[in-house]
């Protein structure tokens, strides 16, 4: 999905599930090396990104996104809601599917 503020255009997916599914369609997105994981201390599954030489880990629930300006970056579903999604600017759009997994 795109989505569009104020002068900031970007590319955003949000990780439901860490199926191999999601993994593939994370892939897909990044362009980059994708793994699913699991954080040993928490059992809380992850989908491990590695793009433009950054190693990311996005937790069930984050929304992966990326800017041309900006680069990759992991947004918590209620950040993502509040700087993209809500007020006059927020705008989404794209083929009308959803993005996320």
């Amino acid at each position: 999905m795109i989505y569009h503020r104020k002068a900031e255009t970007v590319r955003a997916i949000q990780i439901t599930d860490c199926s191999p599914a999601s993994v593939a369609r994370v892939r897909e997105f990044t362009g980059g090396h994708v793994l699913k994981g699991r954080f040993i201390q928490a059992a809380q599954p992850y989908i491990s990104v590695v793009v433009d030489n950054r190693h990311l880990k996005v937790l069930e629930g984050q929304w992966l996104v990326h800017s041309p300006e900006k680069g990759w970056r992991i947004y918590r579903h209620s950040e993502f809601e509040k700087e993209y999604e809500e007020g006059e600017h927020g705008q989404q759009s794209g083929d009308g599917a959803s993005e996320g997994l």
